[in-house]
């Protein structure tokens, strides 16, 4: 096996714990706030393997991009299929149950990086002291956060770096493609398990971090039409008034676009500049 395959490989083990924790969070939520998933699934597409128990399938697809768990009713006017009541659809759930659900995923990826982050600690200090793990998953969030407000702010001068093949323009920011994601787990996993959970408490905290941003189809937009639902109805005093996400679909788009654009835009980078790994 190439030295390539096998980091890409360990990358594709910490993405499926992450993943697996995040969609884990969403699904334990719902169930409690009343909602019935009826899909849990690592990837996207084509089914590979899958089971069902007590009226959830869940299993994995051939696409490794990510994962989902399926709740009915996640917009105000959509149909049900038959076997699903509306008592136990997202939109029948309260504010509350809606918005744990939602924030569920990305906090249980916050978690497991403090978690992660404290281990390693104190596999080196000899101590638990969870606050350095807390500290070490704000460091990432406060850098994540501020990568992703210096791209936004100059993404003119990011993609003339990408299309830049002479190398002289600086780029603002860099980000890291899954080739070099890849380079980076097999590099950790040979340096041990301090680094190897070091790292996974990055990924787990970046995960976590951009899925809390109010951008459709992250789940931050969910949360933010949540709260924004339930505003607009103590204002105007009517519990029937309604915020429907499908609105925001043109900006999801735009969403999606622009991490597409992120992606292969770190990838001609890392290509280029190399992870200096």
């Amino acid at each position: 096996m190439s030295l390539w395959a096998r980091s890409g490989l360990w990358l594709l083990l910490f993405l499926a714990v992450i993943i697996l924790v995040h969609e884990g969070g969403h699904w334990f939520f719902a169930r409690r706030s009343g909602m019935r998933p009826t899909e849990f699934f690592w990837g996207f597409g084509p089914e590979i393997i899958g089971m069902d128990l007590n009226g959830c399938r869940y299993g994995v697809k051939a696409v490794f991009l990510g994962g989902y768990v399926k709740l009915w009713g996640m917009t105000p006017t959509s149909d049900l299929p038959v076997g699903i009541e509306e008592s136990v659809t997202y939109r029948s759930a309260s504010h509350a149950g809606r918005l744990s659900t939602i924030l569920a995923g990305p906090f249980t990826n916050l978690v497991t990086a403090v978690i992660a982050f404290t281990v390693a600690n104190a596999l080196e200090s000899g101590q638990i002291v969870w606050s350095s793990g807390f500290l070490d998953m704000w460091s990432v969030v406060v850098g994540t956060g501020d990568a992703l407000w210096t791209w936004a702010t100059s993404v003119t001068a990011y993609v003339g770096a990408v299309f830049d093949t002479t190398g002289g323009t600086e780029v603002p920011v860099r980000f890291l493609s899954p080739v070099a994601q890849a380079e980076i787990s097999g590099w950790a996993v040979d340096n041990g398990i301090v680094m190897s959970l070091r790292w996974f408490a990055i990924l787990s905290t970046a995960i976590g971090t951009v899925n809390l941003l109010p951008l459709p189809p992250l789940d931050g937009a969910h949360a933010a039409v949540a709260v924004a639902e339930k505003f607009r109805q103590v204002v105007q005093r009517d519990t029937s008034v309604t915020v429907n996400v499908a609105r925001l679909e043109f900006l999801a788009y735009l969403t999606i676009a622009a991490l597409v654009v992120l992606s292969v835009g770190a990838l001609v980078l890392d290509i280029r500049l190399g992870t200096g790994v």
